[in-house]
């Protein structure tokens, strides 16, 4: 049988490996297979997620994925200790503002903004640059994203639908919904 993706779990509130430096350390060794890491939004900032997101799909050469997940437990909120859980249907609003503003972020760069003209000196086409201004429920995010646009343009988004909270995220942002039963 053929295999189009493998996804790597991840939760704070489990120890292991961190999913997303898994499959950034197996991209290279691979040629087809699509890399979907589990990355958590409620306590890492969207500008984050979506670089190392874009990072994946820069290392992979566009077979990049996110599996788009939350954390719920007041244990995983002492890690951070910047806010207390919160309800999931919270939670999940603020995953579909990060998976929203990590789709602008990725457009924020033109195709061929990336200009490396050794002649010049000059690496970025600043006319192909587009400013951010977010401004969500839990963060806000300014300015262009730091990476040039992801080679598939916006790496899949997956989402496990089989809690009620995560279904509008997963009818509005993604492109493979998970449901066990």
């Amino acid at each position: 049988g053929a295999l189009d993706f493998v996804t790597a779990d991840d939760g704070l509130a489990r120890p292991g490996p961190d999913a997303l430096a898994v499959l950034s350390r197996v991209a290279p060794a691979t040629r087809r297979i699509g890399l979907v890491p589990t990355v958590t939004t409620t306590h890492t900032e969207p500008f984050h997620v979506q670089a190392a997101v874009a990072t994946l799909d820069w290392i992979s050469r566009g077979r990049a994925g996110w599996r788009i997940e939350v954390s719920a437990t007041e244990a995983e909120a002492r890690l951070f200790g910047r806010r207390p859980a919160a309800p999931a249907d919270a939670l999940w609003r603020e995953a579909g503002e990060t998976a929203d503003v990590a789709a602008r972020l990725w457009d924020s760069w033109e195709d061929g903004a990336g200009t490396r003209d050794a002649a010049t000196g000059r690496l970025v086409d600043g006319a192909k640059l587009h400013r951010v201004d977010f401004t969500g429920s839990a963060f806000s995010v300014r300015g262009p994203s730091a990476l040039p646009r992801p080679p598939q343009g916006h790496p899949v988004r997956l989402v496990d639908a089989t809690a009620r909270p995560a279904r509008a995220v997963a009818a509005r942002y993604a492109d493979v919904v998970l449901v066990r039963t």
